[in-house]
């Protein structure tokens, strides 16, 4: 029966980040991903100044910053006008060197994870699929499914449950969500634009290029934008009574959305246009002695 110290269930930036600290330590490892491939959008954005003094320990906070975008400050537009901005420049900057709020969308930072861990001999395995597991109080003995469609068994001293909202090792640990009563649904908007949106000139640098978060404060249509590396721009719409879920992510109405930004269809892409339920929730239990 093939072992581990550790079986690593999710291959996403939790279980990755986790994979490579672990692998650095010494400890002998496995981890498994259901899914064929690492994910092909951006997803998550935001990489905390605490997140990169973890990745300073393990070489990758120079890369992380390199690559992303540093969000100078958050911009908050109310009834139609500019009534504040909230820098990000002085929070922290006696404790890290690191910007409060660095932009890396999550289809980059995984693959940067990734290569990462290969070049330490680990490599994630893909289509193997948890099916169970029974604890044997010393081990733990999982079940697994491989990419062929057969099963092993596969012995670990623990299993790491990293498999994100819908996860398979909290539901056999037998933990629970609290629902904390907060849920909103949003069409999340990613555009990959040849120019800079225009109508923020005050949130742009000397080039053109907006690089401060804005948070429009609009109850008829709550938004946020987001600058992102490279071409890519980011917008939260909060769908309103009356939207239809079905339609609203059609490309006529993501350019109506778009309408007070001038953002010409000619010169820009809809990279990702999905209605997303925001959910806020708390595992009930976070181990199994």
């Amino acid at each position: 029966m093939p072992r581990s110290d550790v079986l690593v269930v999710g291959a996403g930036p939790t279980g990755l980040v986790l994979a490579l600290w672990l692998t650095k330590l010494g400890v002998k490892l496995r981890i498994i991903d259901k899914t064929a491939e690492p994910g092909t959008t951006s997803r998550a954005l935001a990489v905390h100044a605490r997140t990169l003094e973890l990745y300073r320990q393990l070489d990758l906070a120079d890369l992380v910053v390199a690559r992303g975008h540093k969000v100078p400050a958050v911009r908050l537009w109310v009834k139609g006008e500019p009534r504040a901005r909230v820098s990000f420049e002085e929070i922290g900057s006696d404790l890290t060197p690191y910007a409060f709020l660095q932009i890396f969308p999550q289809d980059e930072h995984e693959r940067l994870l990734i290569a990462t861990l290969e070049k330490l001999g680990v490599s994630v395995e893909r289509r193997t699929e948890l099916l169970g597991y029974r604890d044997e109080g010393s081990r733990v003995v999982a079940r697994l499914r491989r990419p062929d469609g057969g099963e092993e068994t596969h012995e670990a001293a623990y299993i790491a449950g990293c498999d994100g909202a819908r996860s398979t090792v909290r539901r056999f640990m037998g933990a629970e969500l609290q629902d904390l009563r907060s849920h909103e649904r949003w069409i999340v908007l990613d555009m990959i634009l040849e120019r800079p949106p225009s109508g923020v000139p005050e949130a742009a640098d000397e080039t053109g290029r907006v690089i401060d978060a804005i948070q429009y404060c609009d109850p008829a249509r709550p938004t946020t934008f987001v600058p992102m590396p490279g071409k890519r721009h980011r917008w939260e719409f909060m769908l309103m009574p009356g939207d239809d879920a079905a339609t609203i992510t059609s490309r006529d109405s993501v350019y109506a959305l778009l309408k007070p930004w001038n953002i010409d269809p000619a010169k820009s892409t809809i990279e990702r246009a999905v209605v997303y339920t925001f959910h806020s929730a708390l595992s009930t239990k976070w181990q199994r002695e």
